[in-house]
This record gives structure tokens, C-alpha cells and sequence, in this order.
């Protein structure tokens, strides 16, 4: 056994349920700011401004992101619109060709920071930086290919299109697998500040180049702007001081950094096709798949967004469950931590998500009419949005404390039941609604399970209840509000005024639940004997 994996091991013997704590008298109601400096990194007063400073950069490349959609939209029509929805899902399928070695490291080093002894992850980057680089070329290279042979063989109406697309993607993969490996280095490092102001940078360049691209030539100008986009991106990590990193090759240590890693890899695999299941149905299934797809990504368009907002809370806190764990070595007082998180989540994503379903529909629909089909099952996506992004806090709670394949045995049979059921929607008849409505029944479920496995062990029954009684608080009146209004006063072009109405109704039904979840607040009051022993 290498130096290295020595170190871990020594330092990482635990049992399941009963951790190897330092003592403590009140262990259970650990939090960051309890926590040794080296794991809170700042406490609360810290997380706080990180989420301050994430939490804008989000909103503001919502702002661009949505703006780039919505032009991207009028410049392309539905059948383009759905090759560039599927052009996007193989470039995502790019993150997880490394083995799970990046995802590894990430998670060695923020545990590493929480010791204070980061020597041996500091080379755990290293060699996941080569890893990651070759993986990366031998996916560009396969994509490249298979692009030539699209061009060769000249099938279908949309081939030229999608072999170009495809020999684009070769590049982009490496040049994507590059910039996200060292903004995966910053967020486990905590170093939010370069990160944020990376993703507006991103945001601006997207918008800018890949607008002027687009409606110069189309959907290939937006090919080579990702490509331009990228090559911006590359060089601001670079002039932000990116951590060097050198190429290194250390077999047994890759082993078991891949050993770590390919859980957490699965867990994002499945995920992402868990996010897709129903696009990649509708591609293959539906009769003109490309225009159908173009016409449900108006929808698509709010939960992306509603989806990006959770991860934006779950970038700031993911790491700092690492960092706590590697400091407490304790489950318990990480759990505690995470239920806060998710609580305060699902208040947030539910107001979200109650007012995109009341104003979502006049906006785009006025704005796209040849979209129109493709808000009908805006609600159920909607549900979905919000069941992925709330499930985020207990699947991360669990990869930071090594438990990441209860989040997978939770989600593979959900992702199978989804695409199972979108296929006989698809097949019997069924129209969007009805694939929207399986892939929200899935998501939530997923969200649920996911949560129970999570928290539940830490929480006497008293604290389990209350800690339902609050989710169902923060969740369902914001929506049910917004389904209700939308049902008996429908979207009008014209209707300013009701729009607004409907949007103050959503707002004061969210600020009610939220208030009264807070009242109920299991973990501000929670007791040492609430706590599951």
C-alpha cells in the first residue's frame, strides 16, 4: 500500500452508525460554526457572504442565461432547437468519461483541508488531472469520428447538421473536461469568489459570441461560439491563478482515487440521464422527435433554471460536508447540518417554482408562439425542477461521508420506472403532458427516497415528524397557490395586471409556509435527546 493510501486509511477507520468521534458533550448539535476553523472556514459569517456572492453570480447568469435562450430561440427554429437540446446532452455525458478520478480527488481534498493536511491530495490532483485529460481526448476523439462517419454516409435531413455538430463536440469535450476540472479544484477548496466570477464571465461570453454566432450561421455558428466560449473561459481560470497542475502517474494511488470516485461518478451518470430520460425519450420516440423536443425545451427552460438555483446553494454548502466530516469525522453532526440546508432549500425552490407556473406561460407564450405546445405540461416540470434541486443537500450530505451508494440504489429504479413509463406515453398515444407528469412523479420520488436515507437515521421520531411538517409547510403552498390561480384565471397575453396578481397570491402563500415552517423549526430547537442515538 502506498504512503498515501496508508495515511487515508489510518485516518479513516469508522463503523457504520457509530463514527470515531472526538469526545463532545453535545455532539449532536454540531454545526460549521461550532465546528474547528479549519472545517467552517468562517462559520456561518463565511457561508453566509458564499452564498451572498454565489447566489448573485447565479442570478445574474440566469438573467444572461435566459436572455441567450430566449434569443436562441428566435434565431432557431424547433427541429434546430432540439439537435442543439441533444448537442448539449453528449457534451454533459463528456464529465464522466475520467473514471470518477476528479470527483475523488475533489472529495480528498476538501477532507484533506478539514485535517489540515493536504500533502497527499495535493498529489491525488495531480494524477487526477491526467487521468482526466486522456479520458477526455479519447471521448473527443470517438465523437470526432463518429461525426466524419455521419458526414460519410449522408442519412436523413439533418445529417450535414449533426455530423458538424458532432466534430465540434471532440473539441469541446477537452476543452470543457479542462476548465471544469479547476473549477471543481476552487468550489471543494471553498474559493468561491474566482468561481463566481467565472461563471458571469461565461455567462456574458455565451450570450455576446454565441448570439452574433447564431444568427449569423445558425446552429454551426453556435457550435463554433461553445468553442470560443471555452477558449474564454480557459484563459480566465489561467489570469485567476488556477492552481498548477503537472502531469503525474501513480497506478496504485489512481486505483484507489478511481475507487473513491466511480461511486460518486455513477451517482452522476445516472443522474444525468435521470434528468434527460425524458428528452432522449421524446428524441427517439415521438414522431418528429426534433420538433417535439424543440417545443417541450420552452419548458424545460424554467425547471433548467429552477434546477440551476439549487445547484448554485448545493455548490456553496457541498463542500463544507466534506470539510466538516474531514474535521468531526462524526455523520451525525453533518447530517444535522445538511437538514438545515434542506429545508431552507425547498422554501426557496417552492416560490420559484409557483412563480414561473403563473408567469411563465404569458411571457414565453406571447413571446413564442410556435413553442406554444410545449408549455402545456409547464406544471409537472415544474414539479420536477424543484424534486431534483431538493434533493441535492442529502445526495451530497451523502457523497461527502462515503455513503453515496444509498443515493444510488434510491435513483436506479426511479430512472428506470421513467423511461419504462415515458416509453408507453410515447408509444400509446400520449402527448407531452403525460411524459412531463412520469418524469415528475419519478424526480419527486427520487427527492424523497433520497432525504429518507439522509436524515432519517439521525432524527428521533419527534424531530422526523417535525421535520416533515416543515418540508410540507415550505413546499406545497407556494404550489398550490400557483395551480390554482393558473386553473381558474389562465394566462392572457394582454393580462399584465393579472399576472401580477397571480404573482403577489404565490409570493404571500410561499412567505405564510415559510413562516410557519420556521415556527416549527426541528433543527433550531431541536434537543440532544431528539437526536438518534
Amino acid at each position: 500500500m502506498s504512503t498515501i493510501a496508508a495515511k487515508h486509511t489510518s485516518a479513516r477507520s469508522t463503523s457504520e452508525g457509530v463514527d470515531r468521534a472526538r469526545p463532545r458533550s453535545r455532539f449532536e448539535l454540531v454545526s460549521p460554526a461550532q465546528a474547528p476553523s479549519d472545517a467552517s472556514r468562517g462559520g456561518w459569517s463565511r457561508l453566509a457572504a458564499d452564498v451572498g456572492r454565489v447566489g448573485t453570480a447565479t442570478f445574474v447568469c440566469q438573467v444572461l442565461g435566459l436572455a441567450t435562450s430566449l434569443l436562441m430561440r428566435g434565431l432557431l427554429d424547433p427541429a434546430q432547437m432540439g439537435i442543439w437540446q441533444a448537442w448539449k446532452m453528449f457534451l454533459s455525458y463528456g464529465n464522466y468519461f475520467n473514471l470518477g478520478i476528479s470527483k475523488g480527488a475533489a472529495r480528498e481534498w476538501s477532507i484533506a483541508l478539514g485535517r489540515g493536511e493536504t500533502q497527499a491530495a495535493a498529489r491525488g490532483l495531480d494524477l487526477a488531472f491526467t487521468v482526466n485529460t486522456l479520458t477526455s481526448l479519447v471521448y473527443g476523439i470517438a465523437l470526432a469520428t463518429a461525426g466524419l462517419w455521419m458526414a460519410l454516409a449522408g442519412a436523413g435531413p439533418w445529417a450535414g447538421t449533426w455530423s458538424a455538430g458532432l466534430i465540434a463536440l471532440g473539441l469541446v469535450v477537452v476543452l470543457q473536461r479542462h476548465v471544469t476540472f479547476h473549477v471543481g479544484i476552487l468550489r471543494a477548496g471553498q474559493e468561491f469568489r474566482a468561481s463566481s466570477r467565472l461563471s458571469i464571465v461565461e455567462g456574458l461570453l455565451t450570450l455576446i459570441l454565441g448570439s452574433l454566432a447564431t444568427w449569423q450561421w445558425g446552429v454551426y455558428g453556435l457550435y463554433g461560439a461553445t468553442i470560443g466560449v471555452l477558449i474564454g473561459s480557459w484563459i480566465y481560470v489561467k489570469l485567476c491563478g488556477a492552481r498548477r497542475l503537472r502531469w503525474d502517474w501513480h497506478g496504485g494511488e489512481i486505483v484507489r482515487l478511481i475507487g473513491i470516485g466511480s461511486p460518486i461518478l455513477a451517482g452522476g451518470v445516472l443522474l444525468t440521464f435521470f434528468r434527460s430520460v425524458d428528452k432522449l425519450m421524446i428524441l427517439a420516440c415521438a414522431p418528429d422527435g426534433e420538433f417535439q423536443l424543440g417545443c417541450y425545451s420552452i419548458a424545460l427552460l424554467v425547471s433548467g433554471q429552477l434546477y440551476s438555483v439549487g445547484n448554485a446553494l448545493s455548490i456553496v454548502i457541498g463542500p463544507r460536508y466534506a470539510t466538516l466530516y474531514g474535521a468531526l469525522e462524526c455523520r451525525r453532526g453533518v447530517a444535522q447540518f445538511a437538514a438545515q440546508t434542506s429545508l431552507f432549500q425547498a422554501a426557496v425552490l417552492a416560490w420559484l417554482g409557483g412563480m414561473a407556473i403563473v408567469a411563465a406561460p404569458a411571457v414565453l407564450g406571447a413571446a413564442f408562439p410556435s413553442y406554444a405546445s410545449g408549455l402545456a405540461p409547464l406544471g409537472w416540470v415544474v414539479v420536477a425542477g424543484i424534486g431534483l434541486g431538493l434533493s441535492l443537500p442529502a445526495s451530497q450530505y451523502l457523497t461527502a461521508v462515503g455513503l453515496e451508494r444509498r443515493a444510488l440504489a434510491a435513483m436506479v429504479p426511479l430512472a428506470l420506472l421513467s423511461a419504462g413509463g415515458n416509453y408507453l406515453v410515447l408509444t400509446h398515444g400520449g402527448d407531452l403532458s403525460g411524459v412531463a407528469a412520469v418524469t415528475a412523479l419519478g424526480q419527486a420520488g427520487y427527492a424523497l427516497a433520497v432525504m429518507l436515507l439522509a436524515f432519517w437515521p439521525h432524527l428521533s421520531p419527534a424531530a422526523r415528524g417535525r421535520s416533515v411538517a416543515q418540508h410540507v409547510l415550505a413546499l406545497v403552498p407556494a404550489l398550490v397557490v400557483a395551480l390554482l390561480a393558473e386553473e381558474h384565471w389562465p394566462a392572457a397575453r394582454d393580462g399584465v395586471l393579472l399576472v401580477i396578481g397571480k404573482l403577489f397570491l404565490v409570493t404571500a402563500a410561499a412567505a405564510l409556509g415559510a413562516w410557519a415552517a420556521w415556527r416549527l423549526s426541528a433543527t433550531r430547537e431541536m434537543q440532544p435527546s431528539e437526536v438518534a442515538r
